[in-house]
Order: C-alpha cells, then structure tokens, then sequence
C-alpha cells in the first residue's frame, strides 16, 4: 500500500492487486450493464457511430479520417466520463432506484477545471502523435502530397517497409503506453473526488507502474476486446465500450482509496 498526498484532508491509497482482479472487474462490469442497459449502451452506439463516421471518409477524404481520428481520441475520454458516472450511480442506488442517463452525460461538469485541462493535455499529446506519425511517413515515403489509404496500404505492406513498420509501431506503442499510464486512473479520480489534473495523472503513473504486470494484462484485454468490436465492423462496440469503461470503474475502486 502506497500514500500520496491528495488534499489536505485525504491522502491516495494505491492498492497492489493480482491479476485475477481483472475476472472480478469484468464479472461486475457484466452486472452493472444488466442493472442499466439502455443507459450503458447509448454510449456503446455512439462509438459504433464514430465508428462508421470514420469508415464513410476512409477512402474518399483520408484527410478527413485523420481529423475525425483525433477528435475521436479527444472526445473518448469525455465518453468515458459518462460510463464511470453510470457505475458510480449503480454503487449509491437501490436495486429498484433508477440511472440517470442525463446525470452521466453532464458529469464532467463536477469537476470541470480538471477535466478541462485534462483534455488539453491530452489533445497536446495526440497532436504529438500525429505529427511524429506524419515524420515517420516522410521519412520513408517519397510523397509529394498526402497519399490516399489505398496507396498507403500497399506500400506500408511490402516487405522492404519492414523498418517503417517496426518505427512506426514502436512510436505509436509508446505514446499509447504514456496514454494508458495517464489516463487509466486519472479520470475516474477526478470524477470521483475534487483532485486536479496533475495529482490525478502522477496517482495513476504511479498505480500502474505499481501494479505493471495486472495492467500489462488488464491494457491486453481492452486491445483485444476493442479489435472484436472492430472485427464486427463495429457492431460488437456496442457492448465492448460500456463493459470496459464500466469495468474500467470498478479497477479504479479496487485500486485507488482515501484516507
């Protein structure tokens, strides 16, 4: 057990957990999408419908699918904020006591300093992203303009891109992993108590680092889970997006306490 100091009157408490903790988020992710259905998978088809979004603009304006991508990735947290806040009503109501899906979609605003420059870092750590992407695809492409997709997979394909392949997957495994570290916890403290943005994201580097082999796995089943909702050209979304971000909920409180 780890204390950081959070305000002051409570102190963080990162707790060491196994990865069989994972069955357990899950198996209560399950119960909390019974308890609230329609609520939980309002938010699963707006990911669908992100999804197809992406896929109308895939081949005709790649340049669209880049935009859409970014505000994708900004927009999914704000996503996420709602499917915690549905979690958190299920743990302080009656079996019979009914969710607010209203409540969820403004539940950011509990704490809006912190969300707010939450999303800033994070837009400022995607831009990164993309700009180190687009490098990566000057470096190895001789393009005079950008590409279309067609073009792109053909070329990234060859075997002769091995070492494009390797770097680019490489830079994007490590900003994805700085991502994850961040934001794992980050965003469901600051729904939780009144912790700003920088205490929020420190806690949860220092969870995950704490806890690096559960979240290894625990990082390995949103992946997977998230490429069978790909795979169902996006249908399957529609149930993998509330059970991870409720289960996501749930490894926060497993993790994280106040004293």
């Amino acid at each position: 057990m780890e204390l950081i100091h959070a305000t002051s009157t409570e102190q963080i408490v990162i707790h060491s957990l196994s990865p069989a903790h994972i069955v357990r988020w899950l198996r209560l992710a399950v119960a909390d999408l019974r308890r609230a259905p329609a609520d939980a998978l309002f938010y699963g088809a707006v990911f669908v419908l992100m999804g197809y979004s992406l896929v109308l603009y895939f081949n005709s304006a790649p340049q669209v699918v880049l935009t859409l991508s970014t505000l994708f990735l900004l927009v999914g947290p704000f996503l996420a904020i709602g499917i915690y806040d549905i979690a958190r009503q299920i743990e302080g109501r009656g079996a019979r006591e009914p969710i607010s899906l209203r409540h969820s979609l403004v539940a950011w605003r509990e704490n809006v300093q912190g969300f707010s420059l939450y999303a800033a870092l994070l837009a400022i750590l995607v831009f990164s992203w993309f700009r180190v992407s687009l490098l990566i695809f000057a470096l190895f492409f001789d393009y005079a303009a950008l590409p279309s997709m067609g073009q792109l997979l053909t070329q990234v394909l060859l075997p002769q891109n091995l070492g494009f392949l390797l770097v680019y997957m490489g830079s994007g495994f490590l900003f994805a992993l700085l991502a994850f570290a961040a934001s794992a916890f980050a965003v469901p403290m600051m729904l939780d108590k009144d912790i700003d943005t920088i205490t929020a994201m420190l806690s949860s580097m220092q969870a995950v680092q704490k806890n690096l082999m559960t979240m290894v796995l625990w990082a390995a089943m949103i992946v997977g889970l998230t490429i069978i909702g790909l795979a169902t050209y996006f249908v399957g979304l529609l149930l993998v997006m509330p059970l991870i971000g409720l289960a996501s909920w749930h490894a926060y409180r497993d993790t994280i306490s106040y004293e």
